[in-house]
C-alpha cells in the first residue's frame, strides 16, 4: 500500500507530514527542478531509489568525478534498525556482509526501540540516505538505548577510526548549553577525528522558554488520543531549577498531576485517552533564570518559542548540527530547530535536504533526521575528495569546507535558522557553448556540459527568451536582426551553480 510523506521524528517515529506541505509538494513536482530530480531519483538504479536530495547537492557530480566515499566508513548511530533485511532485499541497503554492526542496546539489540519505547525502523531509513550520497562508503551501524549506551558508543566510534557519524536524534535530558553529559561524549569524539554530524531537532513548534514562577507557569496543550506525552526541561543557570507536572483536568474542573519530571528533566511517558490536559512548568531554584522546555510529540501552539530549541546532544560545540529544508525549497521547515543554544551559541550549522524518497515504501522522508544523513554523506565525499588532493582532512578542515560550500539562503553570514546555508559538494558550475549555422532562419544550436543533474538552460536571443529546458542541449531556429545580435545562454544546475555564456553574431 502506498504511503504519503513520512515525518522522521525526534522520536524516531515515522508520522504523516503536514497537509500544506503536501499541498506545496505537489505544486512544486510540476516545476522542472522537481521533474528533473525526480527522474535522475528513480532511474539511478533498476531497483533501488535515490534521494532527490543527493542531486539536489551535486553528489552526483563527484560521482563522476571518481568520488563516491569508498576506503571510508560512516557511523549511522540511532535508537534502532528494525527492517534491514526489507531494505537490504530491495536495493536500497547493500548485503550485510559490507556492513558492520554493533548494538550497545542490552535489552532489545540492534532493532532497538525508539524515545517512545516503539520498535523503530529509523536508523534503515537513515542508513539509506547516507547510501545513497556515498555509495561506495562502508556502513556501521550502531544503535544505543539509554544515555550511558550513547556514551559507551560515542567512545566505541571514537575507538575504531570512523570518520564520520550521522546521528539524526535528539534528547531532552537538560542543560541543552552543551555541557550536559551527552554534549560532552560528542566532542570527546570530535576531540579524537570524529567529525559528528547531528539534527538540531524538530522542536520549532514544540519548545517554551521562559522563566517560570515558584506556583507554577501552565503551558496548554492538546494531545490527541493515543499520543503519548514526553517533556524535557533544562537550565544554564547554577542555581536554577525547575520541574515538569503533567496534569489533566478532572470533571469537576480541578486539575490532578498525572505524573513528574524526574532527576533527569523528563517525565515518564503517558498515553493520552481524551481528556483535557496540560504541562506546568515549576520553579524550583533561581529567581530569574529561564528554562528550556521540550515536548516530544504534542506542540505548544501559541506558547511555543522557536527560537532557542536546540536539545543535546545538538547543542554540543563540536557537532556540525543540522536544520532541515525541503529539497525543492529554500525556505526552512517551521518544525525544524533554530538557535541559539541556551549559552547564546549559533546553531544549526547547516540545513540539509528533506522530504526526500529514499525508499520507494517510505515516499516522503523528513524532518532534520533525513537532512543530517545527507549532510553526513557530504560530509564523506568531501573528506575523499580532499585526501585526493593532498588537502588536510582532519575534523576542522572538512567542516570548514562544508561551511564554505554551502549555498547561502539569505542575507550574508550563519543565521539561526538555516546556519552558513544549504549543504552542496559541488561548486562548478556549467560549461555552456552556442553555435549559429546562418541561412534566412539560422540554427542555434546549444549544449552545455555539467557533472551533476542540470535544473535549467535558457537561451535568450536581443534579451528575449526564446526557450527554457532541463536538458543540456537547445537546437532551434531563430529570426535575427539585421546586424548585431546578442546570444545568451543561462544555465543553472540542481546543486544551484549557475553561468552564464554570451556571444554577439552579425546578419
Amino acid at each position: 500500500m502506498a504511503m504519503g510523506p513520512v515525518l522522521m521524528c525526534p522520536s524516531g517515529r515515522m508520522a504523516p507530514g503536514p497537509s500544506d506541505y503536501l499541498r506545496g509538494l505537489m505544486k512544486s513536482l510540476l516545476t522542472g527542478i522537481a521533474v528533473a530530480l525526480s527522474a535522475a531519483a528513480l532511474a539511478s538504479s533498476a531497483h533501488a531509489i535515490t534521494s532527490q536530495g543527493v542531486f539536489r547537492m551535486g553528489a552526483d557530480a563527484l560521482w563522476a568525478r571518481g568520488i563516491d566515499g569508498t576506503g571510508l566508513s560512516v557511523a549511522v548511530l540511532d535508537p534502532g534498525f528494525g527492517g534491514l533485511s526489507a531494505s537490504i532485499a530491495a536495493g536500497e541497503l547493500p548485503p550485510m556482509a559490507t556492513m558492520a554492526t554493533r548494538s550497545f542496546d542490552v535489552v532489545h539489540g540492534l532493532e532497538g526501540r525508539d524515545n517512545l519505547g516503539v520498535r523503530t525502523e529509523h536508523g534503515t531509513r537513515m542508513a539509506e540516505i547516507v547510501h545513497d550520497v556515498a555509495p561506495g562508503t562502508r556502513l556501521v551501524l550502531v544503535n544505543y538505548g539509554s544515555i550511558d549506551e550513547f556514551v559507551q558508543a560515542t567512545e566505541w566510534i571514537a575507538a575504531n577510526g570512523i570518520a564520520v557519524v550521522s546521528h539524526s536524534n535528539s534528547l531532552l535530558v537538560g542543560p541543552f548549553d552543551g555541557t550536559g553529559t551527552l554534549a560532552r561524549a560528542v566532542d570527546a569524539a570530535v576531540a579524537r577525528g570524529v567529525l559528528w554530524v547531528n539534527s538540531a531537532g524538530n522542536f520549532g513548534q514544540r519548545h517554551w522558554r521562559g522563566i517560570p514562577i515558584p506556583e507554577g507557569t501552565a503551558i496548554p496543550i492538546a494531545p490527541s488520543p493515543g499520543t503519548t506525552l514526553a517533556f524535557g526541561v533544562g537550565w544554564a543557570t547554577l542555581g536554577s531549577g525547575a520541574t515538569l507536572s503533567v496534569q489533566r483536568q478532572q470533571p469537576d474542573g480541578l486539575w490532578e498531576e498525572v505524573t513528574r519530571s524526574d532527576s533527569t528533566g523528563r517525565t515518564p511517558l503517558v498515553g493520552v485517552d481524551g481528556g483535557v490536559w496540560r504541562l506546568v512548568v515549576i520553579r524550583t531554584g533561581g529567581t530569574d533564570a529561564s528554562v528550556d522546555v521540550f515536548s516530544r510529540t504534542v506542540g505548544f501552539g501559541d506558547a511555543a518559542v522557536v527560537e532557542g530549541g536546540i536539545p543535546t546532544p545538538g547543542d554540543a560545540a563540536g557537532s556540525l548540527s543540522v536544520g532541515a529544508v525541503p529539497w525543492s525549497s529554500s525556505q526552512p521547515e517551521p518544525y525544524s530547530s533554530r538557535g541559539p543554544t541556551q549559552d547564546g551559541r549559533q546553531k544549526p550549522e547547516l540545513v540539509g535536504p528533506t522530504y526526500v524518497t529514499a525508499n520507494a515504501a517510505y515516499p516522503g522522508t523528513a524532518g532534520t533526521s533525513a537532512a543530517t544523513a545527507h549532510v553526513a554523506g557530504a560530509a564523506v565525499l568531501v573528506h575523499q575528495e580532499r585526501a585526493r588532493a593532498g588537502q588536510p582532512v582532519d575534523v576542522a578542515a572538512v567542516r570548514a569546507d562544508l561551511v564554505a560550500r554551502s549555498r547561502d539562503l539569505g542575507a550574508p553570514g550563519p543565521d539561526m535558522a538555516t546556519g552558513w546555508g544549504m549543504v552542496r559538494v559541488d561548486v562548478v558550475p556549467p560549461r555552456s557553448h552556442a553555435w549559429v549555422r546562418r541561412g534566412r532562419r539560422p540554427l542555434v544550436t546549444v549544449r552545455v556540459h555539467d557533472d551533476g543533474t542540470m535544473q535549467s538552460v535558457e537561451l535568450r536571443i536581443n534579451g528575449r527568451r526564446v526557450r527554457t529546458t532541463t536538458g543540456p542541449q537547445i537546437a532551434m531556429r531563430v529570426s535575427l536582426t539585421v546586424g548585431v545580435n546578442r546570444i545568451e545562454v543561462h544555465a543553472i544546475d540542481a546543486a544551484g551553480n549557475a553561468s552564464t555564456y554570451r556571444r554577439t553574431v552579425r546578419r
